[in-house]
């Protein structure tokens, strides 16, 4: 292969792997509890942080997308979701502030979700 086919190649395959990258369907949050009941959260553009007393859901449309993956050994409430051990989940919200109990805080044992 001449030197202009090989570029070529390359642009078609980084480009697609962009597009691949850009269009896979993804939570606008994800919510991931570790074995030992520690949360973490990561965005939509995959920055991920220790789950705080206040989760803010950004994203596009009219719904959000929150993704809950419980890899403990037991059930947690994280507000509004139920999630069994070893499970995952998704739900869609509306925008809107939403709060409750929350397993995953071992002192505030309270959790808010804003949706935007």
């Amino acid at each position: 292969m001449t030197a202009p086919r090989v570029a070529v190649l390359f642009a078609v395959v980084a480009l697609s792997a962009a597009l691949a990258w850009l269009s896979w369907p993804r939570p606008d949050t994800l919510i991931r509890v570790t074995r030992g009941g520690v949360a973490m959260v990561t965005d939509a553009y995959g920055q991920t942080a220790p789950l705080g007393d206040t989760v803010y859901v950004r994203g596009g449309g009219a719904r959000r997308t929150i993704r809950v993956v419980n890899d403990d050994t037991v059930n947690h409430q994280l507000a509004m979701f139920s999630i069994p051990a070893g499970e995952q989940t998704e739900y869609t919200v509306p925008p809107g502030t939403f709060g409750g109990a929350c397993s995953a805080h071992p002192i505030s044992k309270h959790l808010t979700f804003i949706i935007r």
